[in-house]
């Protein structure tokens, strides 16, 4: 049966906690089973035994086929580990639900007093040493495992395919270039759905082919969506679909490169890109250019729904921005795509007993130090509700004022919608049109598009210049009905933001 491979990193890291005599080691992972691989060899390396426990069979050792009597109950099988010689390397798996009771918490206590003389450890596997009480937590030494190198993938999909050759031949048609796509569209998933995905693959028709690419981006799409805060995006659009904006454009495609050949640009002395700050008026296109720029660096896009971001429940939202946090960068490199940031993180709430605030400052920790394969775009209509924290340079790299589509730019939007619903602009008068729709957002613009399609066939008739130019003097655009707020908006924007057009 394939195992999960151990690269020696990580091998060496847990092992460096036991020669320290860390007595309680908390492993930060969804992955248990890649987890005892590697405690495994750390033990082999130590020369110490290994025991291993779930609460179905209770404790077992390495060397023995049958598992330890009466050890099922967990305080019954801390006490076997008290009674144990000194030095014992633990894995103690589904354990962290025990650890609320008094019993539990005295025996752990005792277990971290005795083993600080020793190389013996108590090892737990869980997503966060924050889930673990208070009381237990400060005992734990946290690690965390880092997800799986394009390397541990390939050696694991090479041990799953040695053993499913031995059941049946396979017809492999996957040439170097897929199988590197392949390895990438598995970023983010643990070994366990590996397997379950490749296999499923295989065994239908005992091929191999770019089908299973499609299976992967399955896999990974449920993988976010039973995250409840992230979904993956589609990136069809690219910055061509985007008119105007064009200071932007040449910021992102200066910053391309970085992305597409990472380890030349780390040669060069370059760093990748920290993300951007899309400020603007509602409707002029700051999503769109959110879902371009994963189309133009090649990357994924997940959003960060903030709406599903906050929980009722005690210490829930929390969890809930750990979670996206540790799978976005399971999945990198990735865009992570915070619509409405406003919405997602303002400390200035006094009624949630300091939720936000801990939220933001969870956040903010995180944008300091993430991964260099995770470029953040995040869109804001509000800048008043934005904490200045979160505006200083070193959370985002710059920030992008988008404003209200000049003539030209509105000419280009009113181009774009037409060509896709099949029409061709050059038998529209697009000057008057884009001149009578001074202050229309791109959103306008294309519910103009919208609205005199919908006309032009309630009357039978195809669309022209006569359709357009009546629903455009028929709406009042955003520029008028909330003229104030985008009048601060300018004024704040003005000598504190790059225009992005």
């Amino acid at each position: 049966m394939a195992r999960p491979p151990a690269p020696l990193r990580h091998v060496q890291d847990l092992e460096l906690l036991v020669v320290a005599h860390h007595p309680l080691v908390f492993i930060e992972t969804l992955e248990e089973d890649r987890a005892e691989v590697i405690l495994e060899h750390v033990a082999d390396r130590q020369s110490i035994p290994y025991l291993s426990w779930d609460p179905v069979a209770g404790l077992r050792s390495s060397d023995e086929a049958e598992p330890i009597a009466d050890t099922k109950d967990p305080v019954s099988a801390l006490d076997f580990v008290l009674d144990s010689p000194d030095e014992v390397l633990v894995h103690l798996r589904g354990f962290t639900i025990a650890l609320d009771m008094p019993a539990i918490q005295a025996r752990i206590t005792e277990i971290h007093r005795r083993m600080w003389k020793n190389r013996g450890a108590i090892v737990m596997t869980g997503p966060a040493l924050a889930d673990l009480p208070a009381p237990m937590a400060r005992l734990f030494t946290s690690v965390r495992l880092a997800p799986p190198e394009d390397e541990e993938y390939r050696e694991y999909l090479a041990e799953l395919m040695r053993d499913l050759v031995k059941r049946k031949p396979i017809n492999v048609d996957l040439g170097p270039e897929d199988a590197a796509r392949l390895v990438q569209r598995m970023r983010g998933l643990t070994f366990f759905e590996v397997k379950k995905v490749f296999t499923q693959a295989i065994v239908e028709n005992w091929s191999l082919d770019t089908a299973v690419l499609d299976r992967v981006l399955e896999a990974k799409q449920q993988v976010i969506q039973r995250s409840g805060v992230l979904e993956l995006t589609p990136v069809e659009r690219s910055l061509s679909d985007v008119a105007g904006l064009e200071h932007l454009k040449s910021w992102l495609a200066r910053r391309r490169v970085v992305f597409s050949s990472p380890r030349d640009a780390r040669d060069y002395g370059l760093s990748s890109p920290r993300g951007v700050l899309l400020l603007g008026v509602p409707g002029c296109g700051k999503s769109l250019c959110a879902r371009a720029v994963a189309s133009e660096f090649g990357l994924p896009l997940v959003r960060l729904d903030p709406a599903r971001l906050y929980n009722k429940y005690i210490g829930e939202t929390e969890a809930n921005l750990r979670l996206a946090i540790h799978t976005s960068e399971s999945m990198a490199p990735v865009v992570l795509f915070i619509d409405e940031i406003e919405k997602a993180f303002n400390p200035g709430q006094s009624s949630d007993s300091g939720v936000s605030q801990r939220v933001f400052g969870t956040f903010l920790s995180w944008m300091q130090d993430k991964p260099d394969d995770i470029f953040v775009v995040a869109t804001s209509n509000d800048i008043e509700n934005l904490p200045p924290e979160l505006l200083r340079k070193g959370r985002f790299d710059e920030i992008f004022f988008v404003d209200l589509p000049r003539t030209d730019v509105r000419l280009q939007i009113l181009a774009i919608h037409l060509q896709r619903r099949q029409r061709e602009p050059s038998v529209f008068d697009l000057g008057l049109l884009a001149a009578e729709s001074d202050g229309f957002s791109g959103a306008e613009l294309e519910q103009v598009v919208v609205s005199a399609l919908y006309a032009a066939y309630a009357e039978g008739v195809d669309l022209n210049t006569e359709h357009l130019l009546t629903e455009v003097r028929n709406t009042k655009p955003l520029s008028v009905t909330m003229g104030e707020r985008i009048a601060r908006l300018r004024s704040w924007a003005d000598g504190r933001a790059v225009r992005a057009g």
